[in-house]
């Protein structure tokens, strides 16, 4: 008699296993954005004239992610140019360089999913 019932409902358990397990937890990734730019070099001898444009740095560095409130999320290394592509979550970051002896953010730059967003970073050796 017990084998019928067991008979009967196994089946129904392996459906409900099946089906439960082909379910989406629903943790799909957030689509990223991609903060791409350069880092130059803010420092200059002798008096800044008026209209300067700062110079690309063209050396490898790191330039360091910060978010909204400061703290460090990511890091990435430049090209030989100076050049970055980092991708990241949407939402609001600042950059900094890890290798200038006077360090300064820029920012804020606001991520929007799938969002490609142009950034400068510093690079401050204090030569005034």
């Amino acid at each position: 008699m017990q084998f019928r019932r067991v008979k009967r409902i196994l089946p129904i358990v392996l459906i409900l296993a099946l089906t439960n397990g082909c379910r989406d937890a629903g943790s799909t990734p957030e689509p990223e954005g991609v903060l791409e730019g350069q880092v130059l070099l803010i420092s200059k001898p002798g008096p800044i004239p008026i209209g300067w444009i700062p110079p690309p740095l063209e050396m490898v560095t790191t330039v360091i992610v910060l978010d909204a409130g400061k703290i460090i999320v990511k890091q990435t290394s430049t090209d030989a140019k100076g050049t970055f592509s980092i991708p990241l979550s949407p939402g609001t970051y600042y950059l900094r360089v890890k290798e200038s002896p006077i360090p300064s953010d820029t920012g804020p730059y606001t991520i929007l999913a799938g969002e490609r967003r142009t950034a400068e970073a510093h690079y401050d050796n204090g030569m005034r």
